[in-house]
């Protein structure tokens, strides 16, 4: 569990809330998808993240990044799990698979069937952790390099030397990367390069990298010599999210967000309970103890431990 160190408000990328507190994002029927019938204000929220992998064809969309956010608006805690897109899980209805694999199990095109992906990926946490989520949203990986440099990049300490030799590239190729420990500026393109790569450290380095960097990119949006920036910050980021967070619960996010301290902000993943398995397919995926992985996410996002 990581305790992230932020100022008083929280980045998109890091807490579902916020990320459609910034404002302006597409609003995708959100009183159809609402937990039950529809969100109503409250003070405890939990949603569904989806960092959406993009190609140039536009045909499919996968779900890079998958995270549960509990958002307390009376004790001020934003809490975030990740998941690892290679759990085996029971997606219901269509039998087993990898997490990620749910969104375009259901989803024929990527842009046009975002609302069956999603409700596909909600439905197969909610079942297999015993969830309920209120609302999702997903951001495309284009904005998070856009975001990056309208800031002028993100500066990061990198805690090892980083190398991929196959790192696939958006036009289905590969190339090889190379990041060195220590501290590194990033531009757009190698921030969302080093939250991608996996094939050096698994899912749990991708994780590790992928908080390191949103972290360190808020912490740079709300620098006093960013703060003239956050208008173009905000136009930029909102033609890439989709949410079905409804517009009333943005802005009572919005308008709760300098309660947040850095001491309540928090992460985790599954990864360190999880081991690899190669199925009888020769599909490599992780796998983990039933019986004890749906009441530890719950217990984390429950602040009990």
């Amino acid at each position: 569990m990581i305790n992230s160190r932020m100022n008083r408000r929280t980045f998109v990328g890091l807490a579902a809330a916020m990320a459609a507190a910034v404002g302006g994002a597409r609003i995708v029927d959100a009183q159809t998808f609402a937990t039950p019938e529809a969100l109503e204000l409250k003070d405890v929220y939990t949603f569904l993240i989806m960092g959406m992998d993009t190609r140039p064809d536009e045909q499919e969309l996968n779900t890079d990044v998958l995270m549960v956010s509990r958002v307390d608006l009376v004790n001020n805690t934003v809490r975030t799990m990740s998941f690892p897109r290679d759990l085996y899980v029971e997606i219901p209805g269509l039998g087993y698979g990898k997490i990620n694999s749910a969104f375009k199990a259901v989803a024929g095109n990527g842009k046009e069937d975002w609302m069956k992906g999603m409700s596909a990926t909600r439905a197969t946490l909610e079942y297999n952790f015993g969830l309920t989520i209120d609302a999702a949203l997903s951001v495309r990986f284009e904005g998070v390099e856009a975001i990056v440099d309208a800031l002028g990049g993100v500066t990061i300490v990198n805690p090892y030397d980083l190398r991929d030799d196959d790192y696939p590239t958006l036009d289905y190729g590969t190339k090889q990367i190379f990041y060195p420990a220590g501290e590194i500026t990033l531009n757009g393109e190698q921030a969302l390069e080093m939250m991608r790569t996996r094939h050096q450290d698994g899912d749990d380095g991708r994780v590790m990298r992928q908080q390191l960097i949103l972290t360190a990119l808020y912490q740079q949006a709300t620098s006093p010599e960013n703060v003239t920036k956050l208008p173009e910050l905000v136009q930029t980021g909102a033609q890439y999210v989709t949410t079905t967070i409804p517009g009333e619960v943005q802005l009572q996010l919005a308008a709760a967000a300098p309660n947040f301290t850095a001491e309540n902000i928090y992460w985790s993943s599954l990864t360190h309970l999880l081991w690899g398995d190669v199925l009888a397919s020769g599909m490599w995926v992780y796998q983990g103890d039933w019986s004890q992985l749906p009441g530890y996410v719950q217990a984390f996002l429950n602040g009990e431990i």
